[in-house]
């Protein structure tokens, strides 16, 4: 009797800690996923293959070019232009240009997932969030260097 007690107070903390570790591997993924800092402002770059046009991009700080970063609803910020107006002239989306990440941009940034993903296996996640992975299927307008005035042609970031 007092052998199957102890079996079963056993199998009970064998059985709680796997629980415990299971409940736990989302809140670690969470974790990361809030580490990805939010795009605040963009870096000029070089667009490819020339150094007659300059390309604008988010990152996260000015001029860093850090862009692993993330956009989503709610933000407000110069990044948000720059990732607006990339939808609206490169990938035709007939949205504003504020500076808002509201219903609008989140429904561009989802539609353009879904049409990589449909046209190109992008693998991407549909969530309307504009991120790394993302990032690598939105063209953006080029601008003439030096003057600084938008053409009519977009390119891919060649940001490493």
């Amino acid at each position: 009797m007092k052998r199957s007690r102890f079996l079963i107070a056993v199998l009970g903390l064998v059985s709680a800690a796997g629980f415990g570790l299971a409940t736990a591997a989302p809140a670690t993924a969470d974790v990361t996923a809030a580490a990805t800092p939010t795009c605040t402002s963009w870096t000029t770059v070089y667009a490819p293959y020339t150094t007659s046009y300059v390309l604008h991009i988010p990152t996260a700080g000015s001029q860093t070019a850090n862009d692993n970063c993330v956009l989503r609803q709610g933000n407000r910020n110069d990044a948000v232009k720059v990732l607006q107006r990339a939808l609206r002239y490169c990938s035709g989306y007939n949205i504003g240009i504020d500076g808002d990440y509201g219903p609008q941009t989140r429904g561009a940034v989802l539609d353009l997932q879904r049409r990589m993903n449909a046209s190109y296996n992008a693998g991407l996640q549909e969530d309307g969030e504009y991120g790394p992975n993302t990032y690598n299927w939105v063209q953006f307008p080029a601008w003439s260097w030096p003057g600084n005035v938008m053409q009519n042609s977009c390119w891919h970031s060649t940001l490493p």
